[in-house]
């Protein structure tokens, strides 16, 4: 490997407002050998998602911001190709937090944990870091714990054709829901519609959402599963239906501003509808991972449950990616295949 450089993305600066390519510099190193205990890691693929914004902002609820001239934060799977340690071998699958690199070099826990990995319920691998994954138990788990859907409730999830949201408008459809959608183009819109199936789409960049909302559900709504925050949070809030259910699930509206977090101003609307409001944080619900995953699986073979990667090519192509999902470019899943 001593002529192989590493291509590694550093944090050069911390947006002032939107994420630009300004904010990060590509550098390339000479790749070290393990030492006695470590493994050589190739990159094969990183997952893309919009609270990456954090970590080069306030660094979120926790402060944990990437410092400046630090490697980038991201996590990914890859190939092991070199392994002084005994639980790895050369050629197998593994993921865990390798950080926008395309080589990184841990011992199993230090600087970073690694796991091993095969495909699941008969997916492709990169499924894992999503529909078989954190994405897929996020939305189960979020739907069926949290939210607990009756045949006949209306529900409304905001980022509808994202990894976590299009995975719940479909489970909800298969539960006997009334399902409307929230997209931020027309593209995704049209998807909702057509492939999907969905009752209502509502396009916030072009539509009165309130309006539509008062149209599309006039006893209110059920179950809202939230995964952006801001005003269409607020919006919601304000035409629950009695015992309605409120799912905290993501933020994207308020990553780029996260030193700024807007909360609802219509959050007394849940005592007069005696409705509940709850996050979660899916590690917390490790053990339904199992019956996730294998629930999901059928829905995919019995091709009842559907799912999208954009995937771009190239190390390069880093930045750009964290851009796309921040606008809400991207169409599912934004990877970046690194080799």
């Amino acid at each position: 490997m001593s002529n192989i450089k590493n291509a590694r993305w550093l944090v050069s600066s911390y947006p002032k407002d939107e994420v630009t390519a300004d904010n990060f510099e590509l550098v390339y190193e000479q790749i070290s050998e393990p030492r006695d205990g470590e493994v050589l890691i190739q990159a094969t693929s990183l997952v893309i998602s919009p609270p990456l914004r954090m970590a080069i902002g306030t660094g979120g609820i926790t402060g944990n911001r990437v410092k400046l001239g630090d490697l980038m934060r991201g996590s990914g799977q890859g190939i092991v190709v070199n392994s002084r340690n005994p639980h790895f071998k050369a050629g197998d699958l593994v993921a865990g937090p390798f950080g926008w690199q395309e080589y990184a070099i841990t011992d199993g826990e230090r600087p970073f944990p690694l796991e091993k990995i095969s495909p699941r319920a008969g997916q492709p691998i990169t499924a894992n870091l999503h529909v078989m994954g954190a994405s897929g138990a996020t939305a189960y788990v979020g739907l069926y714990d949290i939210a607990k859907p009756k045949v006949g409730d209306v529900i409304v999830v905001s980022a509808a054709a994202g990894s976590v949201g299009a995975l719940v408008c479909q489970m909800a459809k298969l539960s006997g829901c009334q399902v409307i959608g929230i997209a931020g183009n027309e593209k995704k819109c049209r998807w909702l519609r057509s492939d999907l199936g969905l009752s209502e789409v509502i396009n916030y960049k072009t539509e009165n959402v309130g309006e539509r909302l008062r149209a599309a559900c006039p006893n209110g709504i059920d179950i809202y599963f939230d995964n952006v925050g801001g005003d269409i949070l607020d919006t919601a809030l304000g035409q629950i239906a009695q015992g309605a259910r409120i799912v905290l699930c993501g933020a994207t509206s308020q990553y780029e501003g996260d030193a700024n977090w807007h909360g609802p101003a219509n959050y007394f609307n849940l005592v007069y509808k005696e409705a509940t409001m709850q996050g979660f944080y899916i590690f917390s619900y490790a053990h339904r991972f199992k019956d996730a995953y294998r629930r999901l699986g059928d829905l995919i073979a019995n091709g009842e449950l559907i799912y999208n990667e954009d995937v771009l090519e190239g190390v390069e192509q880093l930045p750009d990616a964290l851009m796309r999902v921040l606008s809400g470019e991207n169409f599912g899943t934004q990877l970046v295949k690194l080799s």
